[in-house]
């Protein structure tokens, strides 16, 4: 069996750009020319309604009143970011909310200093009252603060969202693969209990006419050496031509003529056109072993096997039937199929799930008929 292996979930791409260590030069300048064309713009905004409202002012006296406003929130805006999904962004919402009215304070008032220090370069002079400016300014600073933080804080929790997803995604992917390596390992053992059972019971034939039939079997060696070479094609597949399938079940069948001499006949019909059709490797031999040791292998008469391979519009059907003694009263696959019928009726689930079929029955005329019904491939 495989050894599994899980990989980790990478971090999305989205998250890790909330870490610097993450952003590249490149995309630093990117960000910065991006935010300085943001401000400008809101300056530009702000500028033209001074314009329009003021009478007597001119354009350049206009943006040189409003364009310091939104450029010092330009560059406090990395650091309300920062204080934002660093510092508070792991608090529950109403917490966050909380802790961002002391801090969202302390920076307006920064950017109310700021805004007086710059009055002499974009105004010619101090405001006469300091506190007046102040308190003018104060609140709509906090306005703009709080507009920031609410566009970080939506922003973060989309990122999350996003992050949610992409790892659900991944998780989801992870665990139908590990599922699929789980169906292949299951698979691997119920075939490598099916295989044994017909080369221990093929070993003791031999060994039995061994002293009584030495040229039987050298013979049967010679035709265990093919079936194990053909076992070995079918290793570790779970589905191959019904062609090399057929093939296999030759020289099993081969073996099995020497040993019933003339007690046994065994027909083979297959369409034609279903030869490179997949089926679930071993799948015959087992069920005409079954037909040969439970059915016609207790008649004192020849025996009849017959199998038979058919396409039947979008699946192809797989029967073996015989005239042997038949299943006793109350079978059940569930409570008497042993290991070869219920390895194989596993084996047919995990491969194929609900759009298979696998029953088993006493005919009308004596003896069993087993039909295997599987996709068409």
């Amino acid at each position: 069996m495989e050894t599994l292996r899980i990989e980790s979930v990478p971090m999305p791409d989205r998250v890790r750009a909330d870490h610097p260590e993450s952003v590249g030069p490149g995309r630093w300048r990117r960000r910065a020319a991006l935010a300085f064309a943001f401000w400008t713009g809101i300056g530009l905004v702000f500028s033209t309604q001074i314009y329009l409202l003021w009478p007597n002012g001119s354009w350049l006296m206009a943006t040189r009143i409003a364009m310091p406003r939104w450029y010092v929130w330009g560059a406090l805006m990395p650091a309300v970011v920062a204080v934002d999904r660093r510092l508070l962004g792991r608090l529950p919402l109403p917490q966050r909310i909380a802790a961002h009215v002391p801090i969202g304070l302390l920076f307006a008032a920064v950017c109310v200093a700021v805004e007086y220090l710059l009055q002499p370069l974009t105004q010619g002079m101090f405001p006469p009252s300091a506190p007046r400016f102040f308190l003018q300014n104060v609140y709509s600073e906090a306005i703009v603060y709080a507009l920031i933080v609410g566009v970080s804080t939506a922003g973060s929790f989309a990122a999350e969202a996003r992050a949610r997803e992409q790892q659900a995604a991944q998780l989801a992917l992870q665990a139908a693969q590990l599922e699929a390596h789980l169906a292949e390992g299951r698979l691997r053992v119920l075939q490598a209990q099916l295989n044994p059972h017909f080369l221990f019971n093929t070993f003791n034939t031999i060994s039995a006419f061994t002293d009584i039939h030495p040229q039987t079997a050298r013979t049967m060696m010679a035709e265990l050496g093919l079936l194990l070479r053909a076992s070995l094609d079918h290793a570790g597949r779970q589905e191959v031509p019904l062609a090399a399938e057929l093939a296999f079940l030759e020289h099993y069948l081969a073996i099995e003529r020497l040993r019933f001499e003339d007690r046994l006949t065994v027909r083979v019909h297959a369409d034609p056109d279903a030869m490179q059709a997949l089926v679930p490797s071993f799948v015959l031999q087992p069920l005409v072993e079954n037909a040969i040791r439970h059915g016609t292998g207790a008649l004192l008469r020849t025996g009849h096997i017959e199998v038979t391979v058919r396409r039947a519009g979008p699946q192809l059907t797989l029967r073996v039937e015989d005239d042997g003694v038949g299943l006793p009263d109350g079978w059940r696959l569930e409570d008497h199929g042993g290991v070869g019928l219920s390895n194989m009726a596993r084996r047919l689930e995990e491969l194929y799930g609900a759009s298979h079929t696998f029953s088993i029955g006493n005919q009308p005329t004596g003896g069993v008929l087993v039909e295997v019904a599987v996709p068409l491939q």
